[in-house]
């Protein structure tokens, strides 16, 4: 029999059960909670969560999909759990839904027509060592590179105040005093922090500093007890062998679909 959990720290507690198969909700239900609705079903030890976040709140969202007003991600045990969440869903708006898996994608086409737009692949390790690498790891604002976290669209309003929190670290490759290369990691959730922001200068590309300043971030993570993401677009080539030659292994892959209002259906 299926039952609907309300309280909001209930919600939680459950979805960290499994905090990397639930790590997208997560990072959402604990960074813009004021952004999103939750509706989630528990039977027994079957959970199925649906997430709608307001593009308002979510900078990547309203940037890739200006057409859509929010997004759905769905994170299910059984397709059948899955259905009895589409009730939960708004008919009157564009929206992207964000699935993890084939199951969920068939039930959700049964009530809403879908078009694919792309994937993002998640990956993990925690057996990571740091050795004849040169990447420094930062924790100090006034040395942060956000030049570089600016080329991929990372704010330092956003990112600063994480590192004064103790929430974030930065990993960088410097020659000759100059910042060629860097990365990023933050806190998303208990013990699950994410690689992100990994940029090259182009003139000093081809020379694996990326990956030195990925792998020490690894490293430093597991130095501290935690558990790394690292997230890359489906169609970003470099960073899918980037994380696959540091032996990362992958635990998610979601997919985007868009959909048009069905109001009229």
């Amino acid at each position: 029999m299926l039952s609907a959990q309300t309280d909001p720290d209930q919600i939680l507690t459950t979805l960290r059960r499994r905090p990397l198969a639930n790590v997208v909700l997560l990072k959402f239900l604990t960074s813009r909670p004021e952004g999103v609705r939750v509706h989630q079903l528990v039977s027994g030890d079957r959970v199925a969560t649906l997430l709608l976040i307001d593009h308002a709140f979510s900078e990547y969202d309203l940037a890739t999909y200006p057409d859509a007003h929010a997004s759905a991600i769905i994170a299910s045990d059984e397709p059948e759990m899955t259905r009895s969440l589409l009730p939960f869903v708004p008919r009157d708006r564009v929206l992207v839904f964000k699935l993890g898996s084939d199951d969920d994608r068939a039930i959700v086409e049964e009530a809403f027509p879908m078009e694919r737009r792309t994937s993002f692949i998640s990956y993990t390790s925690t057996d990571f060592s740091l050795t004849g690498e040169t990447a420094r790891i930062g924790t100090v604002t006034a040395e942060a590179p956000f030049h570089l976290f600016a080329a991929q669209g990372h704010r330092a309003a956003w990112l600063q105040p994480l590192m004064e929190r103790g929430e974030a670290f930065t990993s960088t490759a410097e020659v000759d005093g100059e910042c060629l290369s860097g990365c990023f990691a933050f806190k998303i959730d208990g013990d699950i922090w994410e690689i992100g922001g990994v940029y090259t200068l182009p003139e000093a590309r081809g020379r694996g500093l990326a990956r030195g300043v990925v792998q020490a971030a690894l490293a430093e993570l597991k130095r501290r007890g935690l558990v790394a993401r690292y997230q890359v677009e489906d169609t970003n080539l470099p960073s899918i062998r980037l994380a696959e030659a540091l032996g990362m292994t992958r635990f998610l892959t979601l997919t985007h679909y868009i959909s048009a209002t069905v109001a009229g259906r």
